[in-house]
């Protein structure tokens, strides 16, 4: 049996931030808040759709891992009861490090004291805007906290949940897998075993025509309560003929305890030590009097309960 993924984990059971309290990563590993930015009346005065009363603006940094507070406020600029000042001319618009993808822009209502989303400028070097919206058209509202982190620490989430999968066999936060069987079982086997799962979604076979055929739902029945699950013909059936050749049966199926909110303590608390390990030896290895290879077995044993035994 061979397993692929065919659609990947949405999320990972660890957030970079419960990563970052473990690790005692402090916020000077996060993208800095963008400085201030310049605001003036458009000059040559325009007529626009900026509403009357006064108004302040400031931006955020995106990241590919997420998108810092907001920065600095501007200094208040009036549009006043008069069609033509009804545009704003930003400049000094902030650029942020090497790691920024794009900056927001947000602007409260007149009078107010709430950012609200402006615009989007998807780079990290248009320093100009002219702002011509109306209240009414603003968007979301700015964020409160930081949510960038290191690039490093979401690949190394990423990297400890595939080990514990591999250690555990089974899958952690719900994914959608495919996996490949030369033919259905037969003889004493009488059924397939899985990674513990969710629901199948499909089977589909190659018949002994070389015709791709999909399994009806009705002729087989899945026991998702077993560790593994065992998927079975349905009373009374057997499994229909293949073709003698590769990867002849496919069966799609959902598997993992769920949202990450799901995954058992013991083994974030696993992945977390990981983790922890790597991120402060990149390398793989201790230096010293001596070098030794990283290793993990104090800590296997928190996946002792939650690991899936094969059968005889």
């Amino acid at each position: 049996m061979t397993i692929v993924v065919h659609t990947p984990a949405a999320t990972e059971p660890l957030s970079i931030a419960e990563v970052m309290a473990h690790c005692r990563i402090d916020v000077t590993n996060l993208e800095p808040a963008p400085g201030v930015i310049t605001a003036a009346l458009a000059s040559p005065a325009a007529a626009g759709n900026i509403n009357n009363g006064a108004h302040r603006y400031r931006a955020t940094f995106v990241t590919a891992d997420g998108e810092t507070q907001a920065g600095t406020v501007s200094a208040a600029v009036t549009v006043a009861n008069n069609a033509v000042n009804g545009q704003v001319a930003l400049t000094g618009i902030p650029i942020g490090g090497a790691l920024v993808t794009a900056r927001k822009l947000y602007r409260t209502a007149a009078g107010g004291s709430t950012y609200l989303l402006l615009a989007t400028l998807a780079d990290n070097s248009t320093t100009v805007y002219t702002d011509n919206i109306a209240d009414a058209s603003l968007g979301a509202e700015a964020p409160s906290t930081n949510s960038t982190s290191d690039p490093l620490l979401g690949a190394l989430i990423a990297s400890a949940r595939a080990a514990a999968e591999l250690e555990l066999r089974r899958y952690l936060v719900t994914q959608t897998l495919d996996a490949y069987f030369d033919a259905f079982p037969c003889g004493e086997r009488s059924e397939i075993l899985l990674p513990p799962l969710q629901s199948v979604t499909s089977i589909t076979y190659v018949d002994i025509d070389g015709a791709t055929q999909t399994l009806a739902a009705d002729q087989y029945q899945v026991d998702a309560k077993s560790q593994p699950a065992r998927i079975k013909p349905a009373y009374g059936l057997t499994w229909p003929s293949t073709r003698e050749q590769d990867n002849a049966v496919i069966v799609r199926f959902v598997a993992g305890y769920g949202p990450a909110a799901a995954v058992p303590a013991c083994i974030k608390q696993w992945m977390l030590m990981r983790i922890a390990t790597m991120y402060e030896k990149t390398d793989g290895v201790i230096t010293g009097t001596i070098v030794q290879e990283m290793s993990y077995p104090h800590v296997d044993g928190l996946l002792d309960s939650e690991r899936v035994r094969a059968r005889a």
